[in-house]
């Protein structure tokens, strides 16, 4: 036994797999102290984790140059090892490939990056961290029926973006339009619930149009897109139950709810300071009140 492990920690392929341990180990450290550091010392969140991300690939990088220079005098058979080796890795480490494949579409091809608000394979949320396998995404919505965090965070794997198509709330334009619709009575005045309307959507949305605008301009340098209108549009329809006014507008992609109730909250207001020439419609069920029926008993035949 003893001559067992005398021959074994003897065995040049020991050393330097002992070697390797010490100096991944030594790495691990090494990247794990630099990491700390610039949790607690870069106060911006997009170059502090930036920066831990670049520590992490720095240690992938320095362990497998580390890895080939102990291994240098093994490496003349590397190309046979290969060929042995990559037909059965290839297909039991597909999905493995794939999602390091998706990382680099990912990565160079700018689909998203952390802070994005992305729907990806029927989840839609925050991107929090791009790693080589996963993409860790902040849920938004699902029993939450809004744009708001429900708290589930989700990992999915990035071979994912290879066979379903991303989209992306936040990319180059982070804004998005939306719509709400205002019921009112046939009986109203249309005109002048147009003009609240429509005044209360450029009140309210003055400074969200000013900072799009910048942006637009911008996204239409780099992309070939038609150009749009940003401000405040009102249209109407009707039907034989009430007026619609459909009031459409830009906002924030994070804001959606918090604007609609705003605008819904100053609408009503204005509807209340009319005395009664705009009234917000609603379904109404009318009871007609049936007259005195007398029946008249049978004459026998």
């Amino acid at each position: 036994m003893t001559e067992l492990f005398q021959g074994l920690i003897s065995h040049p392929m020991f050393t330097k797999l002992a070697e390797l341990g010490l100096s991944l180990f030594f790495i691990f450290l090494l990247v794990r102290f630099a990491k700390l550091i610039a949790t607690n010392n870069i106060d911006n969140k997009d170059l502090r984790y930036k920066t831990r991300k670049a520590f992490s690939l720095s240690g992938y990088v320095l362990s497998l140059v580390i890895a080939i220079a102990i291994f240098s005098n093994q490496l003349s058979n590397l190309p046979v090892l290969i060929g042995l080796l990559g037909v059965g890795l290839g297909f039991a480490l597909r999905e493995l490939i794939q999602s390091l494949i998706g990382w680099a579409v990912i990565t160079f091809g700018n689909l998203y990056k952390p802070g994005d608000r992305i729907m990806l394979g029927g989840v839609m949320g925050d991107v929090m961290d791009i790693g080589p396998l996963t993409t860790t995404v902040m849920e938004c919505g699902d029993w939450v029926k809004s744009d708001l965090y429900n708290g589930r965070v989700v990992y999915l794997p990035n071979n994912i973006v290879l066979r379903e198509q991303v989209q992306n709330y936040s990319v180059d334009f982070p804004f998005l339009w939306d719509e709400i619709v205002v019921p009112v009575r046939t009986d109203s005045d249309h005109r002048l619930a147009r003009s609240l309307i429509l005044e209360v959507g450029q009140r309210e949305q003055a400074d969200t149009i000013s900072a799009a605008q910048q942006y637009w301009s911008n996204f239409m340098l780099h992309h070939r897109a038609e150009d749009a209108r940003l401000d405040v549009v009102v249209t109407m329809s009707f039907d034989a139950n009430w007026i619609e006014f459909t009031l459409r507008y830009l906002v924030d992609y994070s804001r959606r709810r918090t604007t609609k109730d705003r605008l819904f909250t100053a609408i009503l207001d204005e509807f209340e300071k009319t005395d009664g020439k705009v009234k917000v419609a609603a379904p109404v069920l009318q009871l007609t009140e049936l007259p005195n029926i007398r029946v008249l008993p049978t004459q026998p035949a």
